[in-house]
Order: structure tokens, then C-alpha cells, then sequence
């Protein structure tokens, strides 16, 4: 027989963790359906000698809900060998959603995933009230297959209205809630998000709706995909250990899994600067949850969080109360605080001097200027706050907020609070039972790009720092991740399972630096990232990137209990 493709002489790495092996791939009809030494012909054959062949990865932390209306790629996801998205992370989503709701769910995205609003209304054409509606729209026009959540957001906004965000649901409430959760986890949704993270507001300093739920609310929503035993629930509550007690939250997260019977995966397991240690009790607490049969996952990130910004729209000192006050004046206010001594004089306390926690890791020597403004500046790019500080004379708030003010608060600083410390990262993400992702995809458009975190994992990870097996790194990226939100027929190259599948060069996959452009509706910047060593991507069986570049397929399909191939021909 003439397969549909055929890939021949490539090292598999079949996603389960088991040694790799020389071989080839067969695919028909959007299946695998031979593995070994395979001499049939092919409508097409992809020669692989010397290279990797894996399942696709599974990028299950992103928020690319609004993005994949406009595109279907997901770019740059679909670049990294990502063959499937998971959007509706930390409570957001688009649906449901009444349509006097509208801005307001578009504006949850605003300052949280620091999506820009007018990019959104341009970008996002409202055609949908329930989310089995979004997932017909996605249907029919996807690069790559997505695997969406509900959002506790959406959720709360759709039964209580305004009140979401100001009190605690009732009885009611929360059982109209799990109704509806139950018909989308039937209608093709894999599960539910939530998110109580104190930094985590509208634009003007609201909090998103989800804040506003008592642990018992979020246990009952856990417990509706129990009732149907379906789904997948993720949670996040802000920095362990900094914004919310540590044990008793992982006990939380615990306590959810256990009473619903469903996985959960929460955010997360990280080295901090101002608490270098904590994240050892955390893969302990980790630990101690799964030894007792407690389906409770941490994630991590195989990368720093690199938040670029400036004065006109930090977002890194949230929780530092002077800071967050005057961040959130207009921008003549704000300059005129900053330029106050009293003023000053708090907002030294808070981010220098204070020892409380912060999600600011009060190091301005890992503070960077990256963009300087003005020409006369230009000299102290790359340069740290702490560098600066010393050659101009000054002490660093001084320093920070000068240089600021001389270019209209426009200058471009990068920091990072967390993973610096790149020994207990690789011990983190070496751990069998952490999930590593966190690409944030389609979020922190001027601030990040986190695409590469599956081709920083294979290529600096593994190849360069050697911290665990090429097998085991593919598992991680693949098997682990469709197990655990329930994806069964993803995640391993083997006769019978999908087709998405990359092909990839071990000796050069790496992740390429991000770069600004300006290709968002509304003729708004976004960062991108490009990668190293992907030679194809395969969704369903149809080649969809190819060195770089995308073929004109758009293969991908809507994942979940809802989808089957009578509702992807109708669509």
C-alpha cells in the first residue's frame, strides 16, 4: 500500500521514556500505523538520518484563547514542535460569555496576561455565548490541535454578573456554575482553571472574579468533573511561599485532587532568589502528596521569566504597596510622585530595604537597562541598575528613577526574580513528577516570550548541561503531559495513536532570542521566537511547519469529548 507519509531512518523516541531506537514512521489517514523497518511507498517521504522522531509537544500552559481566532498557527508555538495548545490557563477564557460581558472578559486579559485591549477588540469577532460555541468557532481553522480549559473567570462572570467580583458565590450560584462546567467538559472542554493570585487584577486594580471564590466554591467546581469523572483542574494561587502560606496551600491543592478524584496541576515549583531553598520543601510537599495516591502535579519552567519593563507599565512590583499606588496614578501624577522624597523614601523601604517577600527580588544587580530612550543613555545598556547606580553616584532607587524620569519613564529595563540559580533549576526540572511548561504562550506580549521552553529543555537542558536522557526530556514534553490531562490518543508514537509528530536535529535544536514585531490586530507589537534544529512539524498526519516556515495545511483539530470526525467535516 501507498501510505499518506512516510518518514525513514530516524532515531524514535516514542514518548513513554524507554530507550530510542533506528527506524521509520508510517502514517495514513491521520494515524500511526507502522513503526520499525517499513519498505512500503508513500505519497511523500521525509528523509531522516541523523535526526529525532517524537510525538509532538504539548504546550499545556498558555493563553492563547483570543490569539487563535486570528491565528490558527499559534504562532510562535507551532515553530518550537508544538503540535497542541492547551489555552483557558489561570481562570481565563473567552466563553462563556453574554454579550454584555464582552469587554469584561476582554478585559481580565488586559493587565493579568498583559494582552493589549485594543489588539483584542480588534482581533477578537464575538460570535459565541456558550464554549461549546468557541469550540465550534476554533473548529475547521487550526494549524495546531487545541485542548481548551474553562476558565473560572468566564464562568463567574456568566452566572453572578458584576457581583463576581465582589463576593463570594452562593449555593445557587455555584451549582449553576458546575452545570454549565459539566455541559462544556462534555461538549469538548478537558478540564477547568482557576486562580487566586493577589497580583492578578483588571486595570484598574480590581481583582478578576476568580479571586473572589472560597476554597469551598473551587472544590465543588473540582468536584463536577468528578461527577462525570472527566477533566483536568489548574490552579493558581500566586509565589508559594511569598504571597500565600506554602504547606497549607499544597495541602489545598491535595485536598482538591483528593475529594474530586481528578488530576491537578498547579503553579509551581521555582528557585527564588529571596527564598533560595523553599523550592526543596516544595518538591517534598510535591512528594508526599503522590506517595499518598493524590493525583497533585507542580509544574516549572525550564527558563528565566525575563520581564521587560518600564515605568509606564510594570507590573513587577504589584505587590509592593507605594509602588502599585503610584503605577497606577496617570503618568503626570506619576511623575510627579516619583519625583517626591517622601515618596521616595517608601519606595526604598519596599524594594531595597524591606525583608518581606516580594515577587520583586529586590537584586537591582539583576535589574538590566535594555533600551535606553534617548542617545545620551545609550552607554548604560546591558548595564545593571546597580552598575548605573555606581557610575552616576547615586544609590539605585535614586539611580532607577532619574534615569527614568530624563526619558519620559520610556526606558527599558529586563529583570527576573526567579530560576536564577541554574543548579536547582536542572534539580527541579529533573524531578520524575514535574511538569515543565509554563510557555505562557499568546501572554506578556511586550514583556516575554516563553515559546521555546521545549526546544530550551532539548537543546540547553539536555544537550549542553546533560541533566537527564533525550527519552526522558520527549516524555516530559509529550506521554507526561497527555496523561495527565487525559489526551489518550497523543503523546506516543505508536501504531494506532495520532499522527503529530517532529523531527528534530538533537546536535542543533535550541530556541532563538525573541524579537519585537508589529503584526497584531490593531497594528499592535508583539515579541516572537524563533527556533533551531525543528526540521518538520506534523499535526494529524499533514506536514505543517517545514524549516521555519508554515505549508498552507491547517490540520489541527479541537480536542476533547465533544470532537469526532463528523463535527470537523461539518465545520
Amino acid at each position: 500500500m501507498a501510505y499518506d507519509l512516510l518518514i525513514k531512518g530516524g532515531r524514535i523516541y516514542d514518548g513513554s521514556g524507554l530507550p530510542s531506537y533506528l527506524g521509520d514512521v508510517a502514517v495514513q489517514d491521520g494515524r500511526v500505523v507502522e513503526t520499525g523497518r517499513i519498505s512500503g511507498s508513500a505519497k511523500r517521504v521525509i528523509k531522516a538520518d541523523g535526526l529525532a522522531v517524537s510525538p509532538g509537544f504539548i504546550d499545556f500552559h498558555t493563553h492563547l484563547d483570543a490569539q487563535l481566532l486570528w491565528d490558527p498557527l499559534a504562532t510562535s508555538s507551532c515553530f518550537h514542535g508544538v503540535t497542541t495548545v492547551i489555552p483557558g490557563n489561570c481562570a481565563l477564557a473567552l466563553a462563556p460569555c453574554k454579550q454584555q460581558d464582552r469587554e469584561t472578559i476582554l478585559r481580565s486579559f488586559e493587565r493579568v496576561e498583559a494582552i493589549s485591549l485594543p489588539a483584542l477588540k480588534a482581533g477578537v469577532q464575538w460570535s459565541w455565548t456558550t464554549f461549546p460555541e468557541y469550540l465550534n468557532r476554533l473548529r475547521g481553522n487550526l494549524g495546531v490541535n487545541v485542548a481548551a480549559l474553562m476558565g473560572h473567570c468566564a464562568l463567574r462572570q456568566f452566572v453572578m454578573g458584576e457581583a463576581s467580583t465582589e463576593r463570594a458565590a452562593t449555593p445557587g450560584e455555584i451549582h449553576q456554575m458546575k452545570e454549565i462546567l459539566k455541559a462544556g467538559v462534555r461538549a469538548g472542554a478537558i478540564g477547568f482553571s482557576t486562580n487566586q493570585n493577589p497580583v492578578h487584577m483588571f486595570a484598574d486594580g480590581t481583582p478578576i472574579p476568580s479571586r473572589l471564590a472560597t476554597d469551598e466554591e473551587i472544590i465543588e467546581l473540582a468536584c463536577a468533573l468528578g461527577e462525570i469523572n472527566r477533566g483536568a483542574v489548574q490552579i493558581s494561587r500566586g509565589s508559594l511561599g511569598v504571597s500565600v502560606p506554602m504547606r497549607e496551600t499544597v495541602q489545598l491543592f491535595e485536598r482538591i485532587a483528593s475529594t474530586s478524584g481528578r488530576p491537578v496541576i498547579w503553579q509551581s515549583i521555582a528557585h527564588r532568589w529571596d527564598r533560595p531553598n523553599e523550592w526543596r520543601d516544595l518538591l517534598d510537599l510535591a512528594q508526599q502528596s503522590l506517595d499518598r495516591g493524590v493525583q497533585s502535579y507542580p509544574l516549572c519552567n525550564a527558563r528565566l521569566f525575563n520581564n521587560r519593563l518600564t515605568l509606564k507599565n510594570a507590573q513587577v512590583f504589584d505587590d509592593l504597596p507605594t509602588w502599585k499606588t503610584i503605577l497606577f496614578l496617570p503618568l503626570d501624577e506619576r511623575i510627579k510622585a516619583f519625583r517626591d522624597p517622601e515618596a521616595r523614601r517608601k519606595l526604598r523601604y519596599e524594594a531595597v530595604e524591606e525583608k518581606k517577600s516580594s515577587r520583586f527580588s529586590r537584586r537591582w544587580d539583576l535589574v538590566y537597562m535594555i533600551n535606553a530612550a534617548t542617545a545620551a543613555n545609550k552607554h548604560f545598556e546591558t548595564k545593571s541598575v546597580a552598575e548605573i547606580a555606581k557610575i552616576r553616584g547615586q544609590d539605585v532607587i535614586d539611580a532607577f528613577l532619574d534615569l527614568s524620569l530624563e526619558e519620559g519613564l520610556d526606558t527599558e529595563f529586563q529583570t527576573s526574580s526567579t530560576n536564577g540559580d541554574e543548579e536547582a533549576v536542572a534539580e527541579i526540572i529533573r524531578s520524575p513528577f514535574v511538569l515543565v511548561g509554563q510557555s505562557d504562550a499568546g501572554a506578556h506580549l511586550i514583556y516575554d516570550a516563553g515559546f521555546g521552553y521545549a526546544t530550551r529543555l532539548l537543546g540547553y537542558w539536555i544537550r549542553e548541561k546533560n541533566i537527564m536522557s533525550l527519552e526522558e526530556g520527549v516524555r516530559k514534553l509529550t506521554f507526561m503531559v497527555a496523561s495527565i490531562f487525559g489526551l489518550q490518543d497523543r503523546g506516543l508514537l505508536r501504531p494506532a495513536m495520532a499522527a503529530d509528530l517532529v523531527v528534530f536535529d538533537p546536535a542543533t535544536i535550541r530556541e532563538r532570542a525573541a524579537e519585537m514585531v508589529q503584526d497584531l490586530p490593531g497594528n499592535e507589537k508583539r515579541l516572537i521566537q524563533k527556533a533551531v534544529g525543528i526540521e518538520t512539524t506534523i499535526v494529524n498526519g499533514q506536514v505543517l511547519v517545514e524549516r521555519g516556515e508554515h505549508t498552507g495545511a491547517l490540520p489541527g483539530m479541537v480536542l476533547g469529548n465533544g470532537n469526532g470526525s463528523t463535527l470537523q467535516a461539518a465545520a
